[in-house]
């Protein structure tokens, strides 16, 4: 692949050699990322370990896909899932953003917790109502017998 050809890539695409430097990069790595010359420096240190494993992969290895939280621009992080292959000692890394469909499954995740809380207020309402009602029916037949 030409230089110009990996420039002009629509996705964050990274050419990396065996350490993690960076060899070239498309012009969608400019418009999220820091300029950086290591892949690491890119990595929020948290998922650095992940990276450094990602990056120890073989010619053999097929297609590895992580998630890792990337510096972006302005002190922002983002959650990307990244895929790597490599083909004689180069990986070609391409950085897909997930920070949306995190954000959606976060809702819903809450909003299903909201649905489970609502649920148990129910049943201790039902319980509440089933014994007043087991107590109100033992008054009314305490009052029948007599």
């Amino acid at each position: 692949m030409k230089t110009n050809a990996i420039e002009w890539m629509p996705v964050p695409y990274f050419k990396l050699n065996s350490r993690g430097d960076i060899l070239s990069y498309s012009k969608e790595v400019t418009t999220l990322f820091m300029p950086a010359d290591h892949f690491l420096e890119l990595v929020h240190i948290d998922d650095r370990l992940i990276a450094k494993q990602l990056l120890n992969q073989s010619s053999f290895s097929p297609p590895i896909r992580v998630s890792l939280k990337l510096n972006l621009h302005y002190g922002f992080l983002g959650l990307f899932a990244c895929t790597i292959n490599w083909q004689d000692n180069v990986g070609h890394l391409v950085c897909t953003e997930t920070t949306s469909e995190v954000m959606t499954l976060e809702r819903q995740l809450k909003a299903e917790q909201q649905i489970l809380k609502t649920k148990q207020s129910l049943v201790k309402s039902n319980d509440l109502l089933l014994k007043s009602m087991h107590q109100l029916v033992q008054k009314l037949e305490s009052t029948f017998n007599k």
